[in-house]
């Protein structure tokens, strides 16, 4: 009887199964290597015990030892615990496994492997193993240290990627080859289905559970919440995703249920003991002698994962400015592969897209690299002191100045999570303009080009033109976060600066690849190439006064058009009587005074050295009151100097002249513009010398229209400078100086008597 077999087989695999663990422990070694090897003990490849004798049923429960998996993985996910986590594990998640997954393709083909094995190789070796690392860490008592917390931050990272990542090699697996269109059109599908299930279970499921938590006790708890979590499982089944995100939607809804963590206490050891039957049913897919023959491959992926992982886990500390000893401890630690890997490997299996050699080998590779991880844990600290007697002194000096033990911590505050919001935000809507060109281009207006052009290398030419061309505004646009910010974690700390600058390397590489999709069409050149040339003329693109500019305009009719009506509204509250609300609103004055310079030191020199982004308004130097000082004019000891600019400008620059010494930050606060303009006597101001803000008509006879704030010459030639502009409705705050002036705006100057005299002497002013 079938029922007797599964009975039997059972038996003998939980007494292996247990027996086996129970060394393993002794030795100190990770329960999930014991259950591997004691599959492999029981399976028809080892001779000398008892076999199982109904692989089919086995396959089924491991199948279920993976939904449960999937399901306990995602009662404890949340997103408090993403943004709990800091910047700091995103950049090490991402650096490690955008790496690993090019690195493992490429062993790959240099294997001589087949496409889909190649690409799924990639996929098995991006992620370190959750559950090796975590047992290590209780071992040791490395769980509450700073780089352990990170470590484990960038594994949730990790596993979140890896849903997507089931998803993606789904897609492939199907198509047999990497198309963008479809993986977008797969990930466009998930995220509407995490929203459609994310929403129902936020209504849904905790109204439920509120509604009979008189009734229910733990028994029906499990029953309930692993019915939910089966629905779920059919579910995405049913619309084409695979079980393991199924499973994990259910725990990631009940997690956020009242009950999520008594959900997760009683589901426990249901999900060990289906997980074991999992790994044991990985053991037993064991081969000797298809070891025997893949030995060099499994010797060769072993060292790549170490040496990989490593590696790149190190490089993403770093760049999240954490120290070099912290870098190392944290890399040391993610040097295995483990159960995401065997999911990635079965997934591939069902759909037989991948060879049979692939599962065993990439078992041994995870057995290899597993039982090395305590090993590269308790020598990480003799690996810090020799690389930290090894290194060129002009490195490590470096590292010293842009790290810092505290980074992630300091990546948690509030400057920190506001600048990434704001990054994430543009980088997500560009991405998805970026995505929609290069659809509709290649769907619709590729089509047209290759009826219009006989050529087929030049219809792709003209297609990928345009396309480029209507991408450019997106990628300037995503670049065009608050520079205020920027400058003032720039300026908090050194060890702010590398993840800064990896910031901007993402949202360069970003739209590259999105280049790099249009021209794979016309050059036959791997898309890694194809995306770093198309990451220098993002850099040009970037870095163009002209291109920022028009982006900036299109950005400003964009809001205009879109919020028409609450602008013209606003308008007619105000009454329009001449009173620029952008004095109430981000614009500051802060004073500050100079206690040491060099007596022939200009503006221009003065305020290059530094970092801040204000303007400075004016100076004070004894009697005499300088308006709307040039670069030319000298900055002397002595000076008061009023700078004018956002918060979070004049909080930079606070924080660098706490740093420099040569100026200091005088006891008046810092005050509003409209108050320091109404409020002059209290500096002691003459009236002759009081700064006064005036309205500038810009028609189509002006010198000023089409060009931008910077080239203007308004400075210069008016000795004022432009603190705000009126667009039809809209009202520009502050307005980069690379926006440029349009016919019909309402140009708000600030300047003194020599704004007014001048503009009155060139008939500038209207009645």
């Amino acid at each position: 009887m079938h029922l007797d077999h599964l009975v039997t087989d059972l038996a003998l695999i939980l007494i292996v199964a247990a027996v086996v663990t129970l060394i393993f422990r002794k030795l100190k070694q990770p329960v999930v290597l014991g259950y591997i090897v004691a599959g492999f003990l029981i399976s028809p490849n080892f001779i000398y015990l008892p076999t199982v004798v109904e692989q089919t049923h086995i396959s089924v429960w491991a199948d279920i030892g993976v939904i449960f998996l999937m399901f306990g993985l995602g009662l404890e996910f949340s997103f408090r615990k993403i943004a709990t986590v800091g910047g700091s594990a995103f950049t090490i998640a991402v650096t490690v496994m955008t790496a690993m997954l090019f690195i493992g393709t490429g062993v790959g083909h240099a294997l001589g492997w087949a496409k889909m094995d190649c690409i799924f190789l990639g996929g098995m070796l991006s992620m370190s193993s959750t559950m090796i690392i975590l047992k290590a860490f209780e071992e040791y008592d490395l769980k509450k240290k700073d780089f352990g917390q990170m470590v484990l931050g960038a594994l949730v990272i990790e596993d979140i990627a890896g849903i997507f990542m089931l998803v993606v090699l789904s897609t492939i697996s199907v198509s047999q080859n990497v198309s963008g269109l479809a993986m977008g059109k797969e990930i466009g599908l998930l995220m509407i289905y995490l929203v459609i299930w994310l929403l129902l279970g936020i209504y849904v499921i905790p109204s439920l559970l509120k509604r009979v938590s008189g009734l229910i006790n733990d028994e029906l708890l499990v029953v309930l919440s692993l019915g939910i979590c089966f629905l779920m499982v059919l579910i995405a089944n049913r619309i084409g995703f695979s079980s393991a995100l199924g499973a994990f939607m259910a725990g990631s809804i009940l997690a956020g249920t009242v009950r999520g963590e008594r959900i997760q206490w009683l589901v426990e050891p249901i999900k060990d003991l289906f997980g074991a039957i999992f790994f044991v049913s990985v053991g037993m897919l064991i081969q000797p002698d298809l070891l025997v023959k893949y030995l060099g491959p499994i010797l060769l992926l072993s060292a790549v994962t170490i040496v990989g992982q490593k590696t790149f886990a190190t490089l993403g500390f770093l760049l999240s400015g954490q120290t070099l000893h912290t870098a190392v401890r944290g890399g040391s630690s993610m040097v295995q592969i483990g159960e995401f890997s065997f999911i990635v490997a079965t997934l591939g299996m069902s759909l037989h897209v991948i060879s049979e050699h692939i599962y065993p080998i990439i078992v041994c590779v995870s057995v290899i690299t597993s039982f090395l991880t305590p090993l590269f844990i308790k020598n990480s600290e003799r690996e810090y002191r020799f690389l930290d007697r090894h290194l060129p002194k002009k490195l490590r000096i470096f590292l010293r100045r842009n790290t810092s033990e505290d980074q992630n911590r300091r990546s948690m505050d509030e400057d920190w999570l506001a600048f990434t919001r704001k990054v994430a935000i543009r980088t997500l809507i560009c991405s998805l303009f970026m995505f929609t060109i290069y659809y509709a281009g290649t769907e619709y207006f590729q089509p047209v080009m290759e009826k219009a052009i006989d050529s087929d290398f030049g219809a792709k030419a003209a297609t990928a033109g345009v396309l480029i061309l209507v991408m450019i505004p997106f990628i300037n646009f995503m670049h065009g976060v608050d520079t205020g910010l920027f400058v003032k974690l720039w300026t908090k700390h050194r060890a702010n600066h590398l993840p800064l600058i990896t910031l901007k390397a993402v949202r360069v590489l970003i739209p590259a690849c999105f280049i790099a999709l249009v021209l794979r069409e016309l050059f036959r050149i791997p898309f890694p190439v194809l995306v770093l040339i198309a990451a220098v003329p993002i850099i040009l693109i970037v870095r163009s006064e002209w291109i920022t500019g028009v982006t900036i305009n299109m950005e400003m009719r964009f809001i205009a058009n879109f919020a028409e009506h609450t602008l013209a509204r606003q308008k007619k509250e105000r009454g329009e009587k001449g009173r620029p609300r952008w004095l109430n609103e981000s614009m500051m004055v802060a004073e500050f005074r100079v206690t040491d310079t060099d007596e022939r030191k200009t503006i221009l020199d003065f305020a290059s050295s530094r970092a801040f982004k204000v303007t400075i308004i004016r100076i004070i130097r004894d009697d005499e009151v300088i308006n709307m000082p040039t670069k030319d004019d000298e900055v002397k000891k002595g000076d008061l100097l009023h700078m004018m600019g956002s918060q979070d400008e004049i909080d930079a620059c606070t924080m660098l002249l706490s740093k420099d010494h040569c100026i200091e930050y005088t006891e008046r606060k810092d005050i509003r513009l409209k108050e320091y303009i109404y409020g002059q006597n209290f500096y002691h101001v003459p009236e002759e010398s009081r700064l006064t803000c005036l309205p500038l008509e810009i028609d189509g006879s002006s010198e000023f229209v089409r060009k931008s704030i910077k080239n203007c010459g308004i400075r210069p030639k008016y000795k004022a400078t432009i603190i705000g502009i009126e667009r039809g409705d809209l009202p520009i705050f502050n307005p980069d100086i690379e926006t440029v002036i349009n016919r019909g705006d309402l140009v708000w100057l600030m300047g003194g008597s020599d704004m007014i005299n001048r503009l009155i002497a060139d008939d500038m002013l209207k009645d």
